[in-house]
């Protein structure tokens, strides 16, 4: 292993040291093609998570191919070792599954890839999530297609693909032609479920592991009246009242706060951000939007039917899908002008959305993948051609930003985040929806939700960047 290499797993468990007691569990994701009696990883995950749930899969085999879970045991194992070995093109044994090892050949070497201490997905749901990313050789070569795809397809439990089969084994989707080992360290401190604003009293609350000091926890705030920041703060940890439960310590306190206020609250731990959640009390509207959404769908049935329709979706749950997308950018402020589903403009637009700067929102819906039926073309099209006309309006400094909306989960159009994130497409996933009807709790701020989105199509432009980056040194050092 160069230096490069082993400087990026250094810094990565450094940045997770003040809180690597939390993590009780090491659960080992694999899918492999078995090579003699070492099997040859495709796809891996080691997870660091706080959790108690020790239950595993079953391994899978159908001819060399193989995917198990497995829990390495804590006080036996040492995972910055594991991850060492296995990017120094070293075997390791791991019970019940054998010797383990990259694949790697003089042309495509082993890359350790700056880790990401604050990961897209864990940003998107408010959590600190913390990958390494170690990238292997080919592996086209032993995973041909479509023959592995059968080779699923006749196995006693049988899958459709074997994308199918690494999400199903939490391997993630199969990303590009190279093997890929990540490690994970789960967000180990989380602001309290219970947390809650009633009148003019917010109850909050920390909840994590056991094993970490209370007295490095802190529970930061900001409360927001009538669309201002009219208070910040922290309780300390040594200023909450602190239980334990099962594995987990629970700290609570409480503060003062203008009725029909909402309380941002941060957890914190050794002086790191850790997790952020919003809290409002139930019984007011702070968005006006909100409250009439409300009345046309008092408990939200409507909405959860239409963004989580039944597989295969029937009848017109596509238009049924793109109606409530446009109600809830409604609801965030924006204004909005929805043609999808008029049978003479339906070829158009989906919806376009404003904010009151001005700016422009395209939006495209779909319950499947990003790029069926070429939808993620048609949408870079429409893009360029309101770019163009603003252009020729002399509004060019008004910005647009397409985007890609599906029922589906982050993990099912993993395969399609590259391309979109090259053509600058924000992707929002079933879990991002979610987070959306999240922030219909707030007052309503279009301007600040289309910053935000632009900054995280910003952001993964520029991981994809590195990643290129990465990927062309691996070919230039295998090359040598």
């Amino acid at each position: 292993m160069n230096d490069h290499s082993e400087r990026q797993i250094v810094a990565y468990f450094e940045a997770i040291d003040n809180w690597r007691a939390a993590y009780r569990l090491a659960r080992l994701h694999v899918l492999g093609i078995r090579t003699g009696d070492a099997l040859e990883l495709v796809a891996a995950r080691i997870v660091l998570d706080i959790g108690s749930d020790t239950v595993c899969k079953a391994a899978f085999r159908a001819g060399r191919v193989e995917a198990h879970q497995v829990l390495l045991a804590q006080d036996e194992t040492d995972v910055q070792g594991v991850a060492r070995a296995l990017a120094s093109a070293e075997e390791v044994y791991v019970a019940g599954i054998g010797r383990i090892r990259l694949p790697n050949t003089k042309q495509v070497g082993i890359y350790v890839a700056a880790p990401t201490l604050l990961h897209p997905e864990g940003l998107s749901a408010g959590s600190r999530l913390a990958v390494l990313s170690i990238g292997g050789g080919h592996i086209a070569e032993v995973l041909p297609q479509p023959a592995t795809d059968w080779l699923l397809k006749a196995a006693d439990s049988p899958y459709e693909s074997v994308q199918e089969l690494a999400i199903d084994y939490n391997v993630g989707t199969l990303r590009g032609d190279s093997a890929l080992l990540e490690v994970v360290a789960r967000t180990a401190i989380e602001v309290l479920t219970e947390s809650a604003v009633t009148g003019n009293r917010a109850s909050v609350g920390i909840w994590m592991a056991g094993s970490l000091d209370r007295t490095k926890a802190k529970l930061g705030f900001r409360v927001v009246h009538q669309g201002k920041v009219v208070q910040r703060g922290a309780i300390q940890g040594t200023d909450l009242a602190w239980s334990k439960h099962e594995i987990a310590l629970v700290g609570t306190g409480e503060i003062e706060v203008p009725a029909c206020s909402i309380v941002q609250c941060i957890a914190s731990y050794a002086g790191e951000a850790h997790h952020i959640q919003w809290r409002a009390d139930p019984a007011t509207f702070l968005n006006p939007r909100a409250a009439i959404l409300s009345l046309v769908d008092p408990s939200s049935s409507v909405i959860e039917a239409c963004l989580h329709p039944d597989v295969p979706p029937r009848g017109k749950a596509a238009d049924d899908f793109e109606a409530v997308i446009a109600w809830l950018l409604w609801a965030l402020g924006f204004s909005i002008a929805s043609f999808g589903t008029h049978p003479k403009t339906r070829d158009s637009f989906d919806v376009i959305a404003t904010t009151p700067r001005g700016d422009f929102l395209v939006v495209e819906c779909t319950l499947g993948l990003l790029r069926a039926d070429g939808k993620l073309s048609k949408l870079n099209a429409r893009t360029v051609s309101v770019r163009d006309l603003l252009a020729a309006s002399n509004m060019k400094h008004l910005r647009v930003l397409p985007v890609i909306v599906t029922a589906l989960t982050r993990e099912q159009v993993e395969a399609d985040a590259g391309p979109a994130a090259d053509l600058g497409v924000l992707v929002v996933t079933r879990e991002d929806l979610d987070g959306v009807q999240n922030e219909l709790i707030r007052f309503p701020d279009a301007d600040g939700f289309f910053e935000r989105s632009l900054r995280v199509v910003q952001d993964r432009q520029s991981a994809r960047k590195a990643e290129r980056g990465a990927a062309s040194l691996i070919d230039v050092q295998g090359g040598k």
